[in-house]
């Protein structure tokens, strides 16, 4: 098991859910239910990344979004939060921690690839660092 010191690239899912930017919020919420995923990654028209978390797909269903008619590109965020893989699990979270979010894409310019880490994925590499 990696500790806080180790890159983030080693705890990075790099097998990511890609979503179409006309799925409905209910279609995203399958897809996330189905992999086991928090989080979409939607390419904007741009190429660059956007994604749609369970926190959106929450916050528009508490503000009336019907499920069905309601689509990824309403409610992803297009500002994302990114760091390098070869920084620290530590910085890592570090960032999670100063943004308040759970999630970052890791860019992995070596392998000329994105991925995805979650708190989820850093926790048991800080709580090991403790020990």
């Amino acid at each position: 098991m990696p500790g806080p010191n180790d890159p983030v690239k080693s705890v990075t899912a790099f097998d990511l859910l890609m979503a179409d930017r006309s799925s409905t919020i209910r279609q995203m919420a399958v897809a996330m239910t189905e992999k086991l995923c928090g989080m979409a990654i939607i390419e904007q028209r741009d190429g660059s990344p956007a994604v749609v978390s369970e926190r959106d797909l929450v916050r528009a269903l508490a503000e009336g979004a019907d499920p069905d008619q309601v689509w990824a590109v309403d409610v992803m965020t297009r500002d994302v939060l990114t760091i390098d893989g070869d920084a620290t699990i530590l910085a890592a979270a570090e960032l999670m921690d100063v943004s308040g979010v759970r999630h970052l894409l890791v860019t992995d310019l070596e392998n000329d690839r994105t991925g995805l880490v979650s708190i989820r994925d850093l926790l048991p590499c800080l709580v090991r660092g403790l020990l």
